[in-house]
């Protein structure tokens, strides 16, 4: 009866249902957005923890676009020697849902790739350990291309 009276009225009306389809579809969206963005988050936690190290070597490189100034791509690279570089090993794995991921063995070295994409920019995070059990080298290469 309510509906027909704002019907009446002329007021546009949206059944509960289709409100809560319109809803529970924007909290999946998010939920996707915010899966990519944890693979960025974990690794990326970690690249920032242990570039204020003093045993690590950390250079990044930003390339601009000379017209407007806007970032195109961004290049992190991340060198560190140690027992600490295992935990980059953990934080690939544990981030291996969130994007297309894939590990190559040569020997003593170990080689991991995430690529991650969401609607701004694409990424590229990859390890490269030496080390067959206890990894005693790391680097980690992340490459962030504006879309």
């Amino acid at each position: 009866m309510e509906t027909n009276r704002n019907r009446m009225n002329g007021k546009r009306t949206i059944d509960r249902k289709s409100c809560l389809l319109a809803k529970v579809a924007a909290m999946m969206f998010c939920l996707l957005m915010s899966a990519s963005a944890m693979a960025q988050n974990r690794i990326d936690q970690l690249v920032e923890n242990f570039s204020t190290l003093g045993s690590a070597k950390f250079t990044s490189v930003i390339d601009r676009d000379p017209k407007t100034r806007r970032v195109q791509k961004v290049v992190k690279v991340l060198e560190m020697r140690g027992t600490q570089a295992g935990k980059f090993r953990e934080a690939f794995k544990e981030e291996s849902h969130t994007g297309n991921y894939s590990e190559q063995q040569e020997g003593d070295k170990k080689t991991f790739v995430l690529l991650c994409e969401n609607p701004k920019e694409h990424r590229i995070y990859m390890l490269r350990q030496e080390g067959r059990t206890v990894p005693h080298f790391a680097k980690i290469t992340i490459i962030i291309k504006k879309k």
